[in-house]
């Protein structure tokens, strides 16, 4: 069971999110998601709000890679997992309230919870520690 440390903690709420999806036939998307925030030490948070690219392949396939990096101390995360669409609740009015916040004229499509499964360490060409 990987499990995130207070170091991988910090470094997600620090550094830009970038959010990899593939499409059922393999042709890989990345993308930045400036909502990404650690909901617990399984557990990985971000907002889909305009239902793009990310949203479509994840709808079609859950599985999500997160990668944060801090170039300054070469060092980094990628989290590898599963996605669960949450739209109502607590996690979901999270969503909303950005939405409002940036005055989009649509409702986010879903806060997007990753169950953490794999963990790589970056700094580390890659490394699996969990």
């Amino acid at each position: 069971m990987a499990k995130l440390t207070e170091e991988m903690k910090a470094m997600v709420g620090s550094q830009q999110a970038f959010v990899a999806t593939a499409s059922p036939d393999g042709v890989p998307n990345i993308g930045t998601k400036g909502s990404t925030y650690v909901l617990d030490d399984e557990h990985i948070v971000f907002y889909e709000m305009m239902g793009g690219r990310t949203w479509e392949n994840l709808q079609k396939n859950p599985k999500v890679a997160i990668a944060v990096a801090d170039r300054s101390a070469l060092q980094g995360y990628r989290f590898v997992g599963t996605a669960e669409f949450i739209t109502e609740g607590e996690l979901y009015e999270g969503a909303k309230k950005l939405a409002e916040m940036l005055k989009s004229t649509t409702p986010p499509k879903a806060a997007v919870k990753v169950k953490v499964e794999e963990i790589y360490n970056l700094g580390m060409g890659g490394l699996k520690v969990a």
